[in-house]
């Protein structure tokens, strides 16, 4: 009912992963490890490490795709490894800084190489500690291997969770052997009963969706991708998120979504019923476009 990756994939594919994962690498980490000894508020070091794993998932994920990798497991393992190098070259880049700045000569790429010497030093970092000089303490020894760990967890656990988010975006034709492409994609208002709308698509029956109409953006409301493939027309799938618009307690606006329903496969003639409601409620929301503009210029 649902597509899920075949598991198939090849070793020329998971060349073409890995060696789009570490030339990546090479730049966010060099970035990575030069900017953040200028980083002293905590919240941004940790956005920053958090945004380095992210990258790097995302590259790697883009590579399995171009390899056309189709094994979860396999891609988590590739996120894992290629964030595990992108992180222990950012450490060398750090090295390298945290020694100029002390006037001491060092090349992080003869570091890079030398990891036993690359050791020795992070260890002698470590009994002297940098981290949290700027709030007048040191942190070294355990505590400074504790946030080291950290780190380490987070931009490997992002890594690997981007990568898969990137990877799992489309479905793959295993006829054609090409990723599916966006067919159709639409805003529509938000039901009143998700769990009967997601059972009536699972039963082929399209009258409950056809019937909800354009959502508006600025509101709570659904959208519907259709992803299909070019070649033979006749592999489908269909995805509903529910985008939930809302404000906080200052009066600041959130935005939640929530995936109800992730690539239910569609045979040709139902995808075609999607692609015209599709149509349908792109020509209803031009009509409600005048209108709604008429209505705020009158309240002026």
């Amino acid at each position: 009912m649902y597509y899920k990756n075949s598991g198939r994939f090849s070793f020329g594919g998971l060349l073409i992963a890995v060696a789009t994962g570490l030339a990546a690498s090479l730049i966010l980490a060099y970035a990575y490890g030069r900017g953040i000894i200028s980083i002293n508020e905590v919240h941004f070091a940790f956005f920053a490490t958090a945004a380095f794993g992210a990258l790097i998932g995302v590259a790697t994920g883009y590579g399995l795709i171009w390899g056309k990798v189709r094994n979860d497991q396999v891609g988590m393992v590739t996120a894992g490894a290629v964030s595990a190098v992108a992180l222990y070259l950012s450490w060398a880049v750090w090295v390298a800084f945290t020694l100029q700045n002390s006037n001491i000569d060092a090349d992080w790429t003869v570091l890079a190489q030398r990891p036993g010497k690359l050791w020795n030093v992070i260890c002698l970092i470590n009994q002297h500690g940098t981290w949290g000089l700027s709030s007048g303490s040191t942190t070294n020894g355990w505590e400074l291997w504790v946030v080291w760990l950290l780190e380490a967890a987070l931009v490997i656990g992002v890594a690997v969770f981007s990568g898969l988010g990137v990877l799992s975006h489309r479905p793959f034709c295993e006829s054609c052997e090409v990723w599916a492409k966006r067919g159709a994609k639409m805003v529509l208002a938000a039901p009143q009963n998700l769990s009967q709308l997601k059972l009536e698509l699972e039963a082929n029956d399209f009258r409950s969706i056809e019937s909800l109409g354009p959502g508006n953006k600025a509101a709570t409301h659904l959208v519907a991708v259709l992803d299909s493939c070019e070649r033979c027309r006749q592999f489908h799938t269909m995805s509903l998120t529910l985008v939930t618009i809302g404000r906080t307690k200052l009066g600041k606006p959130t935005v939640q979504t929530k995936m109800i329903m992730q690539q239910l496969l569609l045979g040709p003639g139902h995808a075609e019923t999607l692609r015209q409601i599709s149509m349908k409620v792109v020509e209803a929301a031009k009509l409600q476009a005048p209108k709604a503009n008429a209505t705020a210029a009158g309240k002026r």
